[in-house]
């Protein structure tokens, strides 16, 4: 290679760096919304669908309308919904603006379910998707009986009798992501899923946090499926399941989707156990599950009913925040919520979570006592 060549090769490649180095200081000389100058201040702000740190100027940092799927300031090019909700542009670009396309993404998300899933149940045909704004999403919640119905905001099941006929309403957000949109589909779709497919007595067993685990669960495999990495890490990022996600993935990763569905139909447990995840296998006997060819025989136990006082059946920990499960519920510390006590529920709210304890607060009352990790026996 001769001298001059060399030189030149040289030359564009130092053009090439300090092409680069330029648009880095103009990045970071000017507002990352806006394209203007700092003047005197910067300001920090967090993408909270990429989880960028960018720098804005202080008119951005005050801007009054802020996008509802990022959070960052929603200038030119943002689109204002009738709710009052406001997307930024880049945000508009991949959200479903359009009722119809919304419902048939849906319908879709229904058949996809159907043929990832078809060689272990089926799922609901008899449903009715509405897409609806924030602020009627909102209003559902506030129906008397509607707080104990699923509480992802994005989406809304209901079961409705008409006419003797059996439908499942399914509201959906409007204005979400695709991808987001399919998730949420395929969430609200699992409680259609619940609803038909599991006993009223077992539903009402199960555990809030363990419906909505599994829900997520086929959203998360959905998007697997359709190679969407982006909502699965959204996925695992909401702790509203209160870790049954986590141990739903392990599970179905440990033992197959089949044995998910068996013990959503009959299982003992009220909530899957992240100090044995083997009792996923430990079913009712009054409902067995018949003998699969080469497969282990799941072992049936008879239904425990109800503790006659309050007991810290497990402890587990999720991402290092400590989770307690007490008689048939799961609390973080800080929590209130209710549990079963023979015939009757307690209302108790979690003070604190050591090792091999609990500490808990009996509501109405300034009432606390310890509970002890109890290690119950195997039948």
């Amino acid at each position: 290679m001769s001298i001059v060549r060399h030189a030149y090769i040289v030359l564009a490649f130092a053009l090439i760096l300090a092409s680069e180095a330029s648009r880095a200081y103009d990045a970071l000389d000017h507002c990352a919304i806006c394209g203007g100058d700092f003047a005197s201040t910067v300001y920090t702000v967090t993408d909270k669908l990429t989880g960028e740190k960018l720098q804005v100027c202080y008119t951005c940092a005050m801007w009054p309308d802020v996008c509802f799927q990022c959070g960052l300031p929603a200038r030119a090019g943002s689109i204002a919904l009738s709710d009052t909700r406001i997307l930024c542009a880049r945000d508009a670009k991949t959200a479903v603006l359009d009722d119809d396309d919304a419902v048939q993404i849906c319908n879709d998300v229904r058949d996809a379910l159907d043929r990832q899933f078809s060689r272990f149940t089926s799922f609901p045909t008899n449903v009715d998707v509405e897409v609806v704004d924030r602020v009627n999403l909102v209003a559902m919640f506030k129906e008397p009986g509607n707080d104990l119905e699923c509480p992802n905001i994005l989406g809304y099941f209901q079961p409705r009798t008409n006419d003797n006929v059996a439908r499942n309403n399914l509201s959906v957000l409007s204005a979400l992501r695709r991808s987001q949109l399919k998730a949420v589909c395929a969430h609200e779709l699992g409680h259609c899923w619940v609803h038909d497919n599991v006993s009223a007595s077992r539903r009402k067993a199960l555990g809030n946090s363990a419906e909505e685990g599994f829900c997520e669960l086929l959203a998360y495999l959905l998007m697997s499926a359709q190679h969407e990495t982006f909502e699965q890490k959204q996925i695992l990022e909401n702790h509203y399941t209160r870790g049954q996600i986590e141990l739903f993935i392990a599970a179905e990763k440990r033992f197959g989707f089949n044995d998910i569905l068996d013990w959503m139909k009959s299982g003992v447990d009220p909530l899957l156990r992240a100090d044995d995840l083997s009792r996923i296998r430990y079913l009712a006997a009054a409902n067995p599950v018949p003998q699969r060819t080469n497969e282990p025989v799941a072992q049936t136990i008879e239904v425990a009913p109800p503790p006659d006082t309050l007991m810290l059946t497990s402890i587990s920990w999720i991402n290092n925040q400590p989770f307690a499960v007490i008689n048939d519920r799961t609390f973080a510390v800080g929590e209130s919520g209710k549990v079963r006590i023979s015939t009757s529920n307690l209302t108790i709210r979690c003070v604190s979570i050591a090792t091999n304890s609990a500490r808990v607060q009996i509501i109405p009352g300034d009432a606390e006592q310890e509970l002890p990790l109890k290690n119950r026996k195997r039948k």
